[in-house]
């Protein structure tokens, strides 16, 4: 007993307590838990239930996350339309569209940002080590692990079974044959659009969504050949740069377009300004001694000059104060013929000045050569003159090719109206159908078109361009070396040159015209020391007329042009 003031009360007897009895339910009581107990089950799979799809959401989110949501943007993917693919004139695949993948993951889930940059640089198409850590440095936001993926590269990332990573798919434009007519082709920037080349000149008709295919006009055999014998050449001359255009005269199709340095459209940002600029569309030259054929052409069309008349080029020339020299001073005057496969300076500017200023410059129009070549490129440059004033200085000077400077796009057009018996058609990068004639002009007569070409035969074979003859394709041509004008002093630099060569083949019916351009190009003991045209890009214009000619011009083809042109098989 305990006491508690003036009360005694009894305590527990611990030891007499029933724990049965204690914890025991019985009547209503019992009766009431029997009827809750479904309630109470119903709750608890209720739970379990949720529990377990919380538990799939979660490892969905994470592990899988890639699968669901590639199936919810696949839906926004599908919505844009593709570009339509760029093929050669004969259906050789240059850039089409494929579906490719941008990943991502959620820093959040990132626990050892060195770890999973090392693990993720091991997958080739992403990224270095390096690079990757510093994507990956963070704890909010999501971190792109890469643009642009293949199918494989989205399987190695998933393969490592990272929590939070995400793929999002997107169109992405392909070239499947890398740096292969990149300045030709051009790039499409981050939003899909069309920034250089075909693919900014073409860009309303593939994104049109009935346009599937768009044939242009290069053929891959010939644009193969170019741009191997332009690599070889950097090689060979070092030159600061290189270019070359291969046509169809008769439709002014552009067959090959190439130039070095060069680069990859699938990574355009990547490559420097210099590397991407299509110098064939853009870049103005002084062009030279190639400018002649078209002094003579004037003259002839005009009648004003024959092949066999001389002219006096011992003498000093001196046209308002500037003295004009030839390379090779001569002791004997010169007849027309001559002044072209000898390509004397004076000669060109004394017919020059006799066909007069008012007459070169109409002319030149006619010729498209005060305008930018009538191409779809949209870079296509106009020329540049350091004065509008037409004096005889400048009449003399652009008779031997300097004074004016002009695109090499624009000069091959022109040079293309000769070749074509002085009508002249407009460049096209677009195939023509078989036995496409497009419109033109006639620019001179077809008897002074001729006597041009005959003459150029001649300096293949008795003047300056002999290292570009090539035996069974009549090639005819025209060597042009100008030195280049140094900006800063204003003055011409001896030491650096713009070296080169135009030619037509086969000379007795013209079909091509091969136009080579080597800038700065060096001599060696190859060459003699020398840097001039006839030492390095008339051999180039050789070797690729070696390579097309048997492409373009099988030997039944050419018996057939022999025989329409009146002449007999060698």
């Amino acid at each position: 007993m305990a006491k508690a003031g003036r009360y005694t009360i009894p305590l527990a007897d611990v030891e007499r307590i029933d724990a049965a009895e204690l914890f025991s339910i019985s009547g209503e009581q019992r009766e009431a838990v029997r009827a809750a107990r479904p309630r109470l089950m119903l709750m608890a799979l209720i739970f379990a239930f949720g529990y377990s799809v919380l538990m799939v959401r979660s490892v969905s989110l994470t592990i899988f996350d890639h699968q669901s949501v590639s199936v919810k943007n696949r839906v926004a993917a599908s919505t844009q339309v593709p570009r339509a693919k760029l093929t050669d004139r004969n259906g050789e695949l240059l850039a089409s569209s494929i579906e490719t993948y941008s990943a991502y993951i959620a820093r959040a889930n990132i626990r050892n940002a060195d770890r999973l940059a090392r693990q993720l640089s091991a997958i080739k198409g992403l990224a270095s080590e390096e690079i990757l850590r510093a994507r990956l440095e963070g704890k909010k936001g999501r971190a792109r692990l890469g643009h642009r993926l293949t199918p494989a590269v989205r399987d190695a990332i998933f393969s490592l079974g990272l929590p939070g990573v995400e793929f999002v798919p997107e169109l992405t434009r392909y070239y499947p044959r890398g740096q292969f007519a990149a300045h030709v082709l051009g790039w499409v920037n981050a939003d899909g659009r069309g920034t250089a080349g075909a693919e900014r000149a073409f860009a309303e008709q593939l994104q049109d969504k009935n346009t599937k295919t768009l044939a242009l006009s290069l053929d891959t055999r010939v644009q193969f050949a170019l741009e191997s014998e332009l690599q070889t050449a950097m090689t060979e001359f070092r030159p600061e740069a290189a270019l070359g255009i291969v046509t169809n005269i008769k439709t002014g199709e552009v067959l090959a377009m190439a130039g070095r340095p060069t680069f990859s459209p699938n990574a355009p940002g990547k490559a420097s300004p210099r590397e991407r600029r299509n110098r064939a569309a853009t870049d103005r030259y002084e062009l030279g001694s190639v400018f002649k054929p078209l002094t003579l052409a004037m003259g002839f069309d005009q009648g004003l000059i024959k092949p066999d008349e001389l002219f006096d080029v011992v003498r000093p020339l001196v046209v308002s104060t500037k003295q004009i020299n030839d390379m090779h001073h001569s002791r004997h005057k010169m007849s027309v013929r001559e002044i072209l496969i000898e390509s004397s300076n004076k000669g060109a500017a004394l017919i020059a000045l006799r066909v007069g200023g008012e007459k070169q410059r109409q002319y030149l129009a006619d010729f498209g050569l005060l305008d930018a070549a009538k191409i779809e490129l949209k870079e296509s440059a106009r020329p540049y003159m350091s004065s509008r004033q037409w004096r005889a200085v400048k009449t003399a000077t652009i008779g031997y090719g300097h004074g004016i400077t002009v695109t090499p796009l624009a000069f091959v057009q022109a040079m293309g109206a000769v070749a074509n018996g002085g009508h002249l058609v407009p460049l096209t990068l677009l195939a023509r159908p078989p036995g496409y004639r497009p419109e033109g002009r006639d620019v001179i007569s077809p008897m002074a078109a001729k006597t041009v070409i005959d003459i150029m035969r001649e300096v293949v074979t008795k003047g300056t361009g002999k290292n570009a003859n090539v035996e069974g394709f009549d090639v005819a041509g025209k060597t042009g070396s100008a030195e280049k004008l140094d900006p800063k002093t204003g003055r011409y630099v001896k030491d650096r040159n713009i070296s080169s060569f135009v030619a037509i083949f086969p000379a007795h019916n013209p079909q091509y015209l091969v136009f080579i351009l080597l800038d700065e190009p060096k001599g060696d003991v190859h060459t003699g020391g020398w840097e001039t045209a006839g030492w390095n890009a008339a051999p180039v214009a050789g070797r690729v007329i070696g390579r097309i000619g048997p492409v373009l011009l099988p030997l039944a083809k050419r018996t057939s042009l022999m025989a329409s042109n009146g002449e007999k098989n060698p």
